[in-house]
């Protein structure tokens, strides 16, 4: 089932939803879909809009979503995914491909027990642009994995992605980014950072990021960290009268405030933030 919790029902048809031309919005679409189906979202050219998706959780605790989102020229869209801690088990295959002279920014939060992630966004238009921000929280044996291939089909094109996973207890996750320039797509830009947070002695965070670049005139650059917040910055914030659990969540909050930040739905957002300060 997909559910609108604002008065867009007439631009579903079938599974496809369709945003008019010229369409400009200042709040959020806010979609929840409750079903392992496809869904289509075509945003056509020249608009403006954020598109918020929440998974919700089915009764058989097994859910699947496949997604696509196709963008037109000269749009702009800020779309963010949502699978939070009650969901037990759960599959989403999202694409997203983004036409010349269009962005897209893809904001995810990922708090679900069992969670496998495969995102990939391609950016088939000149002056194309992407950037994708992802945050995993793991906690008591959840797995969380994250599989982001972001592709250049197009000369010009601008692709950066941002994620951070956290793992306490005997939580898992693994983080993966594959960014690729094709042949010819001169003038791209393709730039990754990944980052792993670790609380405890028994968690794991593996992250991979990886370029595959088959063109000479490009910009391109990655990097990663993975490892337990320093004790120095601990004992300093310590030192300033925070206890232990304190400081980290202070730490922490400096790694994905900037994600949430982009959140416009500052009821999602305090709901995201209580589910990720309650996990470490």
């Amino acid at each position: 089932m997909i559910q609108f919790l604002d008065n867009y029902q007439p631009w579903l048809k079938d599974h496809t939803f369709t945003v008019p031309k010229n369409t400009i919005l200042e709040m959020p679409i806010h979609i929840k879909l409750s079903e392992n189906i496809q869904y289509h979202f075509h945003v056509e050219s020249n608009c403006n809009l954020t598109l918020i998706v929440e998974f919700e959780p089915l009764s058989n605790h097994q859910n699947q979503v496949d997604l696509s989102l196709d963008i037109q020229p000269n749009s702009h869209i800020k779309y963010v995914l949502i699978s939070e801690e009650k969901i037990t088990k759960i599959a989403i295959n999202q694409t997203v491909n983004v036409s010349e002279d269009a962005n897209v920014h893809v904001i995810s939060g990922f708090l679900s027990q069992t969670l496998d992630v495969d995102l990939k966004v391609n950016l088939k238009g000149q002056n194309a642009r992407a950037m994708v921000n992802a945050i995993a929280v793991s906690n008591d044996q959840q797995q969380q994995t994250i599989d982001v291939h972001l592709t250049h089909y197009a000369p010009y094109s601008y692709g950066d992605m941002y994620n951070v996973g956290i793992s306490n207890g005997y939580g898992r996750v693994t983080l993966n980014g594959v960014e690729k320039i094709e042949k010819g797509m001169k003038q791209a830009n393709a730039f990754q950072t990944l980052k792993g947070i670790i609380l405890s002695d028994f968690s794991m965070v593996d992250v991979n990021p990886i370029l595959l670049i088959d063109e000479y005139d490009v910009k391109a650059g990655h990097g990663a960290t993975v490892g337990k917040i320093e004790d120095q910055q601990l004992y300093y914030l310590q030192s300033r009268g925070l206890t232990k659990v304190e400081a980290e969540k202070l730490i922490i909050k400096g790694y994905i405030k900037p994600i949430l930040d982009e959140i416009n739905d500052q009821v999602l957002v305090e709901r995201l933030e209580q589910t990720i300060y309650e996990r470490i």
